[in-house]
């Protein structure tokens, strides 16, 4: 039996709702074989959706169709067949040197001297005027 089709996902769940109840919710409808509510890995919070496996296809999508849209703690569910596990994950998941790395943003040392690369530092704010700055850099070639 294919697992992937027992699976369903579970969405606008209440951030102080436990995999014990959320188990109670789906068994009315059939064997639950494994919760997973998932949690921040920064404040240990839930994020507010889990995953529920049930027993059989049949099971899960009665549980479907009979929760989705249903009131649970206050708010309304969300159910839908969970998608195959993806290695590409949200933005939000990735340490810092993935995220740089696939934008294509590497990191790049400061230059000695401030930005414009002289050793007067004065446009080390990035503001100014940029023709004055492009003067004093060309030994005055535009005033000629």
């Amino acid at each position: 039996m294919n697992q992937q089709t027992q699976k369903l996902y579970v969405g606008n769940l209440n951030f102080d709702a436990n995999e014990d109840q959320v188990r109670e919710l789906f068994g009315t409808y059939g064997q639950v074989e494994d919760v997973k509510i998932v949690m921040d890995r920064f404040s240990g919070r839930s994020r507010g959706f889990a995953f529920v496996r049930m027993d059989s296809s049949d099971t899960a999508g009665k549980a479907k169709e009979a929760l989705n849209g249903q009131p649970f703690q206050g708010k309304t569910l969300v159910i839908d067949w969970a998608r195959t596990e993806q290695r590409d994950r949200p933005m939000g998941d990735r340490p810092m040197g993935e995220r740089r790395e696939r934008s294509g943003e590497g990191f790049r040392p400061r230059r000695e001297g401030g930005w414009g690369g002289n050793d007067r530092g004065d446009r080390g704010d990035r503001g100014g005027d940029r023709r004055e700055s492009r003067q004093d850099r060309s030994g005055g070639f535009y005033n000629r």
